[in-house]
């Protein structure tokens, strides 16, 4: 996508649909607004409106919004099936963002079992208890402030049964190398990397590797892609997942955000 940076403001050639690209299931920091949406990643934030991204770190978000990538392209690759035509005509806006890993891990942990309000809520709520106040909103706490909340105070904070789980990987994550053997585990060995983490099961293990690892070789299967691909030769999340890693290789995970976020609107 051709795009420019005029001081704050970074303007692309045409619109981007960041309905799509923040309801799509892949990020849970984000405000609608009057004109758009603030969008908030670790300490940064932006404000999304049409052809506009209003910032302070215009370079930050020219990553975060992948605007380097020709998702025509990836597009044209995908529409060669035609179950997925009409998932991309109608989801055309959307990319998927390049996210935090940490921020991903833990975001997807509360998510397990969750709705997207309630899992909003926790995660505007641990920000506030132990991420750095910005000046008007808080920054994604970091794994050295995280690994200071105890369980108990993960679970005043809403997260209910997610509070072990929640204190004990931000432990590993804060004092060990486990996200950097993930940065450069293939993803065989990152799922299984993933899997050892308490709290993350293979739906939670397969979106990091989608949304924090960039990991495209993923298919995430949650209910609405279930309910969309079930067949009933492919009656278990397991075998829908195989198939259509199987089927679009490379591409699965960019597939199953069209689908996903197809399915969902409809």
């Amino acid at each position: 996508m051709k795009y420019i940076i005029d001081g704050n403001v970074i303007k692309t050639e045409v619109p981007l649909d960041f309905e799509a690209i923040l309801t799509c299931g892949q990020t849970f920091r984000f405000v609608k607004t009057d004109s758009g949406y603030d969008v908030f990643s670790g300490e940064y934030k932006c404000s999304v409106s049409g052809d506009k991204i209003g910032t302070d770190m215009p370079e930050y978000f020219v990553n975060y919004f992948d605007l380097d990538t020709d998702y025509n392209e990836l597009m044209s690759t995908l529409s060669k099936f035609d179950e997925l035509k009409s998932s991309l005509e109608f989801g055309k806006g959307i990319r998927i963002l390049r996210q935090n890993l940490f921020e991903v891990i833990i975001s997807f942990i509360i998510s397990a079992n969750n709705n997207i309000p309630r899992i909003k809520g926790i995660i505007e709520r641990i920000c506030a208890y132990s991420g750095r106040d910005m000046g008007g909103y808080y920054a994604f706490p970091t794994p050295q402030q995280l690994v200071r909340v105890t369980k108990d105070e993960f679970r005043s904070l809403g997260a209910g049964f997610r509070d072990a789980y929640l204190s004990k990987s931000a432990q590993i994550l804060a004092e060990t190398d486990f996200m950097d053997r993930l940065l450069k585990a293939n993803t065989e060995e990152a799922t299984k990397l993933l899997l050892s983490l308490p709290g993350v099961g293979p739906k939670v293990a397969d979106c990091i590797l989608l949304f924090g690892l960039r990991k495209w070789d993923s298919f995430p299967v949650d209910t609405w892609i279930f309910k969309q691909c079930s067949t009933e030769e492919l009656n278990t999340p397991n075998k829908v997942r195989e198939f259509y890693l199987s089927r679009y290789g490379s591409l699965a995970g960019l597939a199953q955000q069209y689908i996903f976020y197809g399915a969902r609107e409809k």
